[in-house]
Parts: structure tokens; sequence; C-alpha cells
């Protein structure tokens, strides 16, 4: 017998193991991101935060060049995204009603193509809304879910419209 959750040797691979592997491996690069970035804004060295996580200091130093310039400059840690929260229910961190409730909280933002001098350009930016089609798009949420968290975001769309 294995470790619970270990695959067998010839047992075939579900689905579900596949999704629950992706989202650790996601999840685990998503948080070396954030702990080097906490790490160098508290000020500590680069060879001290690349020695304590195993990794290389050029690493630490690309990680935080790569931050700086998604940010325009500004070396900041980022929140969890839509995508980041469905993952940690796949990991198996957190169940579906934490993950919904979470979702549910959300202020979305609406996606845009951005103007230049009154003129569209030939760009997209994404919403927070946009991750929940993707979500949804990729099976990563099931009809229910999207459709819940759709009603909520329509009726709080509602509530703002109806105080104007």
């Amino acid at each position: 017998m294995g470790r619970p959750g270990s695959v067998r040797r010839g047992a075939p691979i579900t689905d579900a193991e596949l999704r629950k592997v992706g989202a650790q491996r996601r999840l685990a690069a998503h948080r070396e991101l954030r702990v080097i970035v906490a790490a160098a804004l508290a000020g500590r060295p680069q060879t001290t935060i690349a020695e304590l996580l195993g990794v290389s200091q050029p690493h630490v130093s690309r990680t935080i060049a790569a931050v700086k310039r998604d940010n325009h400059g500004v070396l900041r840690v980022a929140p969890l995204t839509v995508l980041d929260i469905v993952d940690e229910r796949d990991a198996g961190e957190i169940d579906t009603a934490t993950m919904m409730e979470t979702l549910g909280a959300i202020d979305y933002t609406e996606g845009h193509v951005p103007e230049m001098n009154g003129v569209p350009i030939d760009a997209y930016v994404r919403g927070s809304w946009d991750d929940i089609e993707l979500a949804y798009q990729q099976d990563k949420l099931t009809y229910e879910e999207y459709e819940q968290l759709f009603r909520a975001r329509r009726a709080r769309g509602n509530a703002v419209a109806a105080q104007m």
C-alpha cells in the first residue's frame, strides 16, 4: 500500500490528480515569488534569501527584476489572484465553500481596450472577472460555481446602480 494521496505504479492517473499537482506547482511558484519579494522589501540580502530558499542568488535577482518590470519599476508583493484562489481549492488547501466565499467577496474589474489620444489601441487589459471566465473555460469552476459568482456580481452591480 502507499501513502495516502500517493500514485501507485500502474494505477491510472485521474484528471483530479493531475489538476491537483498542477495547482500545487503553480502555487509553489507564486509563493516563492511572493516570499522573495517580501524578504527583499524587508531588507534581507539576496544571498541570504537564496541560501534559505535553496536557489541561486541570480535566480533571486532575476525574480526581483521581473517583479519590478511587471510593476513599472516598483517592487511589491502581489495579492492573490482569482486563479490562485481556485488553485488553492484544486490543491486541497481550502474547500469549495471557502473558495466560493472568498471569490464571492471580490469586487471584480472589467477588462477593457485602452485608448491613446481617444483612439483604441491594439491591446486588451484584463480585468479580474476575466480570470473567472478563464477558470470556467478551463473546467476549474463548475457551471454552478460560475453561475453563483455571476449572480453575486450582477446583484452587486445592481445595488451600486440603484444607489446612483
